[in-house]
C-alpha cells in the first residue's frame, strides 16, 4: 500500500492553538485512515496557548509517548526556544518541524507572512521584503535542527494585494534559492493541504533536485486534521512517490 496520504506528519491539538483534544484527534485519525504526528507550537510566542518553557516540552513528551503517534514539534524561526532545549530532550521527538512565522528585517523590524498591510519602508519595497523572506527559509534551514519545513512559500497577503500572481514574487532565482538550501541540507519540504502550498512549479523543480517532501494538514480543526486530499492530488500530479516522501524512523505499532 502506498503512503502517500497515510501519514499526517503536521496536525495540532489543545496542548497549543489547536481545537481537538488528542484522544479525539486519534479517533478521527483512525476513521480517515491516517497515521498522525503532532507537532504543536512549541514557541515563547504566544505563552498562553503554546508549549512555551522547558517543563512544558517535558510534559508534552510525556503525553506523546504515552500515545500511538509520532511525536514532533512545530518551532518558530523567529523564537530562541528551539536555541536552548536540551539535546537530550530535542532526541526525544521522532523529527523536528520549522516554520518561517517571522522574519527580522534590517531596520529591526520582524516581517510577518500575515501582514495585511505592509509597514514603512517596506510598503516601498516589497521585492527586497520577498528577498528577505527568502534568505530567512534559507537560514532557517541550513540552521535549525529540523526534518521538515512547513508552509514555506506562505506569502503575506499584502503582497497578493499589490500582485495576486504567485510567480511574481516566487521568481524562478527565488525558487531556485530554496530549493538549493532544501536539497543541501536534506530537510524536506512540506506539502500543506492547509494552506494549498507550495505551488506546482517549484514542486517539479524540487523533485529534479533530489528533494524530500511531506504531507501535512497542519490541521486545528475536526474538519482539518488527517485530511490530506488536496496535498495527494498535488503529489501525485507532479510524479511524487513513496521513495521520495520523508518518513520518520520509528515505526508506531
Amino acid at each position: 500500500m502506498t503512503l502517500l496520504g497515510t501519514q499526517d506528519l503536521h496536525v495540532h491539538t489543545t496542548m497549543s492553538d489547536g481545537d481537538v483534544p488528542l484522544a479525539r484527534l486519534l479517533e478521527l485519525a483512525a476513521a480517515r485512515g491516517v497515521t498522525v504526528g503532532i507537532a504543536d507550537h512549541v514557541s515563547t510566542r504566544n505563552v498562553e496557548r503554546f508549549v512555551a518553557s522547558e517543563a512544558a516540552v517535558r510534559e508534552y513528551l510525556a503525553v506523546l509517548e504515552a500515545a500511538p503517534v509520532f511525536r514532533s514539534a512545530e518551532f518558530c524561526w523567529c523564537d530562541e526556544l528551539w536555541r536552548t532545549l536540551p539535546a537530550e530532550l530535542r532526541g526525544r521527538f521522532d523529527y523536528l518541524v520549522g516554520s518561517n512565522h517571522g522574519f527580522p528585517l534590517p531596520d529591526g523590524q520582524f516581517g510577518s507572512p500575515w501582514w495585511q498591510r505592509l509597514p514603512a519602508p517596506w510598503d516601498a519595497r516589497p521585492a527586497e521584503l520577498m528577498d528577505h523572506l527568502v534568505d530567512a527559509l534559507c537560514q532557517m534551514a541550513r540552521t535549525m535542527p529540523i526534518q521538515i519545513a512547513a508552509h514555506s512559500t506562505l506569502l503575506p497577503p499584502a503582497l497578493f494585494a499589490l500582485e495576486d500572481d504567485v510567480l511574481a514574487w516566487w521568481t524562478e532565482a527565488r525558487e531556485d534559492r530554496w530549493v538549493e538550501a532544501l536539497a543541501e541540507t536534506g530537510v524536506a519540504l512540506e506539502i500543506s493541504n492547509r494552506y494549498r502550498l507550495p505551488h506546482e512549479r517549484l514542486l517539479r523543480k524540487a523533485k529534479q533536485a533530489g528533494v524530500v517532501f511531506s504531507l501535512g494538514s497542519d490541521g486545528h480543526t475536526e474538519a482539518q486534521v488527517a485530511r490530506l486530499d488536496w496535498a495527494v492530488a498535488t503529489a501525485r500530479r507532479v510524479g511524487i512517490t513513496d521513495a521520495e516522501l520523508f518518513v520518520p524512523e520509528r515505526r508506531l505499532r
